[in-house]
């Protein structure tokens, strides 16, 4: 045997859990989806990760990518605090089952190259990262039944009243179609042919909460003609959707680049989701659009070739940007 004798055998072996969700980008029907109509949602491939493990003076959460470190100390009421990340941090070990001092004695770290607050499901990858590891460590793992519900009640704490379709994502995968009502209907969209982005992003002008209440407000005062761009978005993501599981990738840069013109005449895009649409276009993108809520925040661009001149081209211009690729689970 190699080595020095004893020292193996007095070195107790480190136990740890570990959970992993990636972010989503809506590829058609932002906004239109409040109103009614369908909207695609689809996995990046890229996220965030969380490993547990044991620490006596836990629970503490690190979060080295956003610079942040959550240690909960409750107040007199047993609450852990006011702030969102603290009391999702709450929520998710509540929902984990891991209640007294003896089991919330653990150190999580919850990492990934996902930037927050640009529309990009960061929200619900902390959520449904955090609550996959945590249940690991708690030796009960949830389902993804049990998961979805864990993670809504997690992302209620950022988002109020979320609509399902960021953590539904997180933990499904793939590309999805929402469809809102009284219950809202998810079915899994075939991916044909693998779709290779360019994510470009920078920070939102304003919140996507007040993008929102700007467009109701436009629509209520000409519910007709804003109506029509919802059922034009709808159409979008119908042909979309064919697009996507035929695998036509040509045909899906068409799509995208008259979604955002589409969502532009709606008036939730910016001046720098339309630099960012605009450099795409010029650096090779088949077509490219805005995601989420605008106001700012993510771009995606359908690049079949060399990425690397869009990502150069959009860190000379001050933005963030990472190449990744949509795919079936």
């Amino acid at each position: 045997m190699s080595g020095r004798p004893g020292l193996a055998s007095n070195a107790a072996p480190r136990r740890v859990a570990t959970g992993a969700a990636p972010g989503k980008v809506i590829l058609f029907g932002e906004h239109a989806a409040v109103y009614g109509r369908p909207a695609l949602a689809a996995a990046l491939g890229r996220g965030l990760g969380a490993t547990v493990e044991a620490d006596p003076d836990g629970p503490v959460l690190h979060l080295p990518a956003w610079g942040q470190t959550v240690r909960l100390r409750p107040g007199p009421d047993g609450r852990a605090g006011f702030e969102s990340l603290p009391r999702a941090f709450a929520a998710a070990l509540d929902a984990a089952g891991l209640h007294g001092p003896t089991a919330r004695a653990i150190a999580v770290t919850l990492d990934g190259a996902l930037p927050p607050s640009v529309g990009l499901g960061s929200s619900a990858a902390f959520a449904v990262s955090l609550l996959r590891a945590l249940s690991a460590w708690a030796g009960a793992p949830l389902d993804d039944a049990a998961l979805l519900d864990a993670a809504y009640s997690v992302e209620q704490v950022f988002h109020g009243t979320p609509s399902g379709v960021d953590h539904t994502v997180a933990t499904l995968g793939g590309c999805l179609r929402f469809q809102r009502g009284a219950v809202p209907t998810f079915v899994r969209v075939p991916i044909g042919r693998p779709v290779p982005l360019v994510v470009a992003f920078a920070p939102r002008d304003t919140t996507g909460r007040d993008v929102v209440a700007g467009l109701r407000s436009r629509r209520d005062a000409l519910p007709t003609v804003y109506e029509r761009l919802f059922d034009a978005i709808g159409e979008l993501t119908s042909a979309g959707e064919a697009a996507l599981a035929a695998g036509d990738l040509p045909a899906l840069g068409r799509l995208f680049d008259l979604n955002h013109e589409i969502l532009r005449a709606c008036g939730v895009s910016s001046a720098v989701n339309d630099e960012l649409v605009a450099l795409s276009r010029r650096h090779g993108a088949l077509g490219a659009k805005l995601t989420g809520a605008g106001g700012g925040g993510a771009v995606i661009a359908l690049v079949p070739g060399d990425p690397a001149p869009l990502l150069q081209a959009v860190g000379r211009a001050g933005h963030g940007a990472f190449a990744t690729t949509l795919d079936d689970p």
